[in-house]
């Protein structure tokens, strides 16, 4: 695991490696991932004993943190092969390699597969997941998002198959068709909401390209981090320059969510009509720091000041931020459109601790937030290693 949780100095391209203190970016890298699992065991302990009882969110607001981590995590699988694939089929620098390829593709699952699981552990009846496979209804969104997931990992672990061998006939068109695949399905959770005729907040065209934008903000930044983090070749010409055409998606990424968010936000608060008081919820209530702090602060204004830095190690820790900070303009879709009650009065017409508006996480969800973590590491790690032992064993049998 070593040779994977590896870290190598900052350099722009063509100095020579700096010689100086370097963030120990491995040990680290192993502290979280221990730190994380026994956190996350705890999680999944207290899941399978106390079932939905610890939960933080009741009748009115059935989707919490999970479900956030959940279009989270698909969109930065998404995100990041769009990311990857588009530049190993333009030959980019940095890009270009087949290996380079196999981090992109191995990433995207490892950010996907712990987003299945946090949908799965958000259902009421785990034992019935496999009947979105076994007797689906095409008509549901769900089962639409569920059957496009599947057919994308199928197409990616065929591609990453492809990329070991040394003129693979079919591997580009078939990178086309994860490509089409990876812009579609964060669109397509988007439209998942923006179908919900009755919440106002949802029922929005504007959705689907804020997902998207989402997506390809944070699975550019999450794959410019593990570049940066554990590429081997730390101070090559191909990481430096792939860690710049990186930061430079991210910073527009970033620019144009905002956009997309400013005129969702000014649209409702000009019109008191509209949604408008899913936006104050938002803005002014009792989430107001999810958005102002986490999102806005954490997520933007501090990422896109360290961007501007010319040390390469600022931009790590940009990335760093945008990938864990995002999962906010997750929630921030997510738990507004369920806390305005669609009905005047329902709320204070029945009184008791699950019928209510406001949702909180509890520490229960974020230990198994923790978990998923965890478990996204050790894909990457796992994907990674299977892959060095594929081409040691073929230079082995040449």
């Amino acid at each position: 695991m070593a040779d994977v949780f590896s870290s190598a100095p900052s350099v722009q391209a063509g100095q020579a490696p700096e010689t100086a203190w370097r963030f120990p970016w491995g040990p680290v890298s192993w502290l979280v991932w221990v730190v994380a699992s026994l956190l996350g065991i705890y999680g999944v302990w207290i899941r399978f004993t106390q079932g939905h009882l610890p939960f933080g969110y009741g009748s009115y607001v059935p989707w919490g943190l999970w479900v956030a981590l959940y279009f989270h995590g698909v969109g930065i699988g998404g995100g990041a092969f769009v990311c990857g694939a588009v530049g190993y089929l333009l030959g980019a620098k940095g890009f270009r390699t087949p290996s380079t390829l196999r981090t992109t593709i191995v990433l995207s699952a490892a950010a996907i597969l712990p987003a299945f699981m946090a949908v799965w552990f958000d259902l009421g009846h785990m034992d019935r997941a496999h009947r979105i496979f076994t007797s689906p209804a095409f008509t549901s969104m769900m089962a639409f998002n569920a059957w496009m997931y599947a057919g994308y990992l199928a197409v990616a672990a065929i591609c990453w198959a492809l990329s070991f061998l040394e003129n693979p006939n079919h591997l580009k068109p078939l990178l086309c068709l994860g490509l089409l695949l990876a812009i579609m399905f964060p669109s397509q959770s988007g439209a998942f909401f923006g179908v919900v005729d009755a919440r106002t907040f949802w029922h929005s065209a504007l959705l689907p390209m804020l997902f998207l934008a989402s997506a390809l903000t944070a699975g550019a930044a999450t794959l410019l981090a593990t570049r940066s983090i554990f590429d081997a070749d730390r101070c090559g010409d191909e990481t430096v320059v792939a860690e710049q055409r990186l930061r430079g998606v991210v910073i527009v990424g970033l620019l144009v969510y905002f956009v997309f968010e400013f005129a969702e936000f000014s649209i409702a608060l000009w019109n008191p009509y509209s949604h408008r008081p899913a936006v104050d919820l938002i803005l002014f209530g009792p989430y107001w720091w999810v958005f102002w702090i986490v999102h806005l602060l954490l997520g933007g204004l501090i990422p896109l000041a360290l961007f501007s830095s010319a040390r390469p190690a600022a931009w790590t820790w940009a990335a760093i931020l945008v990938a864990v900070a995002f999962v906010s303009a997750r929630l921030n879709v997510l738990v507004p459109g369920q806390a305005i009650g669609e009905i005047e009065g329902l709320q204070e017409a029945f009184q008791h601790p699950r019928l209510k508006y406001l949702y909180d996480a509890t520490l229960m969800e974020y230990l198994l937030g923790f978990f998923l973590l965890a478990v996204g590491m050790a894909v990457f790690y796992v994907g990674q290693r299977i892959g060095a032992a594929v081409i040691a064993a073929s230079r082995q049998t040449t």
